[in-house]
């Protein structure tokens, strides 16, 4: 039996669909939905870079590594990077959401301090609750290998396949998509490896989060010359918050070119440039403490009254929450670009036969492509188990007598809740 090939594709608005897959789009125009000034919730959950680094020495702007929290009016949930801040965020979803849990999880990139604490995210180890991962396709290997690499044996205890969530994963490329009510624009940014910056816009507010990002060129006058540099800012462009990568002053860089992180007066700069209303100073040096914090926000601080600029900045702290008021600012899109490709990791699929034989041959078909198959004899049994493990997809044996299988499949569908719950005869 060869491999079970699947399709995935994702409801657009207006009930229209689009497919997720290479040079995905559509002819349509998309503008963020909500002409009304709208709210954006933001709270910061980690804001250092590198490795974690929790003490009395940094106890006033945190620890953690990147996770930030976005909520917007409608209820979409969005977690930007599962650094260590990640584990305390998962726990109070859990509390203040409804069940089950559905979240989009943005990762600008997979090295370790922006995924390390997806294995202690609490909503991803409940059943019915559904976690989309969207990330861009890294080196030599998928997103969803990246991110099961540290949930192997030798690493964790417990595996990504194990998981009881519904996990999508999503590779991304430059372009556009949406979650909810969120219009989501991507671009790649200048890192070590490939990392990509989302603006999020919804009701007329706009959110962009860059890191981590080093300056393409800086030249002796100061002026950002490079066309790296004016597209970066152009994607930043009229945003009412930008959370930027700050983590080297100007002589720390120049001890460390290369290593794909920008400057607290490369930050200030851009944001300047881009004419945004809010800075956020983020991705923190571990070697940093709650003193040098503070000098970093004041040197940008007294950068941008020197120059007579209109820009607030701040430092990002743990816990800082904030109100991103809408501006009205929507920007017509021509398509839907920016998703790949759509993966399930841990999808559960019923198989409905009494043959074991053929049971065999589906769940190997099934693990190559990382799905678990729950095997059950007849339909009887299927809506049994279908109540307990919330399959994703049923297989059922053309064999079985009809009172026994296809007639079962509106009963089947009834008991998940799900009138067009798929199923393969």
């Amino acid at each position: 039996m060869g491999r079970l090939l699947m399709t995935v594709s994702s409801r657009g608005e207006n009930g229209s669909f689009y497919r997720a897959g290479p040079g995905a789009g559509s002819a349509r125009i998309l503008r963020p939905l909500g002409a009304r000034r709208g709210l954006v919730y933001v709270r910061f959950w980690g804001t250092r870079g590198s490795i974690a680094c929790p003490g009395e020495s940094t106890v006033r702007y945190g620890g953690n590594t990147s996770c930030v929290e976005v909520r917007a009016e409608d209820g979409t949930v969005i977690v930007l990077d599962c650094g260590t801040g990640a584990r305390e965020l998962g726990l109070h979803l859990v509390r203040t959401l409804p069940s089950p849990v559905r979240l989009h999880l943005f990762i600008g990139h997979t090295h370790w301090d922006h995924i390390q604490g997806f294995p202690f995210f609490v909503p991803a180890f409940l059943p019915g609750s559904e976690l989309n991962v969207y990330a861009p396709l890294g080196f030599q290997q998928s997103l969803e290998e990246a991110m099961a690499g540290q949930m192997e044996y030798s690493y964790f205890p417990v595996k990504l396949r194990d998981l009881r969530s519904r996990i999508h994963f999503t590779e991304l490329e430059e372009g556009f998509f949406r979650v909810g009510d969120v219009l989501v624009e991507t671009q790649y940014l200048n890192h070590t490896a490939p990392t990509i910056g989302y603006r999020m816009s919804s009701g007329g507010a706009t959110v962009a989060y860059v890191t981590d990002h080093e300056p393409f060129w800086k030249s002796d006058d100061g002026v950002l010359h490079h066309p790296g540099d004016q597209r970066h800012i152009a994607f930043m462009r009229g945003a009412d918050l930008v959370i930027h990568d700050a983590q080297y002053t100007h002589e720390e860089y120049t001890n460390r070119l290369g290593w794909g992180h920008s400057t607290i007066e490369y930050a200030t700069d851009v944001a300047l440039a881009a004419g945004a209303r809010r800075l956020a100073l983020f991705h923190h040096d571990p070697g940093h403490d709650d003193s040098t914090m503070e000098w970093m926000e004041a040197d940008a601080r007294a950068r941008v009254k020197a120059c007579r600029g209109v820009l607030e900045v701040f430092a990002a702290r743990e816990g800082l929450e904030l109100q991103i008021s809408g501006s009205d600012r929507a920007t017509p899109v021509a398509e839907i670009s920016a998703p790949r490709r759509r993966l399930i990791a841990g999808a559960r699929v019923l198989v409905v036969t009494p043959d074991e034989t053929l049971v065999a041959s589906i769940e190997q078909a099934l693990a190559e492509d990382g799905m678990v198959a729950l095997p059950v004899p007849d339909m009887h049994a299927a809506l049994t188990r279908g109540s307990e493990h919330l399959p994703d997809l049923a297989i059922i044996d053309t064999a079985l007598a009809s009172d026994d299988g296809a007639g079962l499949i509106p009963a089947l569908r009834s008991r998940r809740g799900r009138a067009n719950f798929p199923v393969i005869l």
